[in-house]
């Protein structure tokens, strides 16, 4: 008789084991992005100087301030729709041997957005460095997110966390 209690209270240990570790995935939601193209970085933006700055951008005029239309072949830049879209500009200190920068993935998890990227060292650059340095910038718009908190997360390590303003 106690060889069917104690198999009964290990399978009920695994079941609920296994209800709070799906709960746990489920809270995470997976954000659709698209890639803004055709802004260049604007020369009165503010920058943390040494270190990469992440934008949260929910309105034009903000955005603006920030990114300009770039002189580029005649192309229309690509417009967010800030009735339903969020802005996010993440720009990274000025280099001669700039990294490949890409978006990874953009969830949001317990009320923080996490937007995670991936820098790698470009070898090409390593032989013939640019003359001028070049400010390395990736801009995109997701869905709009009520968040607490916004964590920029490079390589798998939290570099920036910027706190969600309250609106008076």
């Amino acid at each position: 008789m106690s060889f069917f209690s104690s198999h009964y209270r290990l399978r009920v240990l695994f079941l609920f084991v296994g209800l709070l570790v799906s709960l746990l995935v489920v809270a995470q939601v997976t954000l659709k992005y698209r890639m803004l193209n055709g802004y260049a970085l604007s020369d009165d933006a503010p920058l943390t100087k040494g270190k990469p700055t992440m934008f949260i951008l929910d309105q034009a005029d903000a955005f603006e301030k920030v990114f300009k239309p770039a002189q580029v072949g005649g192309k229309r830049p690509d417009v967010p729709n800030f009735a339903r879209e969020t802005a996010i500009g993440i720009v990274l200190p000025p280099s001669t041997k700039p990294p490949r920068v890409s978006i990874s993935r953009v969830f949001v998890q317990d009320s923080v957005l996490n937007v995670r990227y991936i820098r790698i060292k470009d070898t090409t650059r390593n032989k013939t460095p640019l003359v001028t340095p070049v400010q390395p910038t990736l801009l995109l718009a997701i869905p709009a997110q009520k968040v607490l908190k916004t964590r920029l997360i490079e390589n798998g390590k939290v570099i920036v966390t910027l706190r969600t303003k309250e609106e008076k």
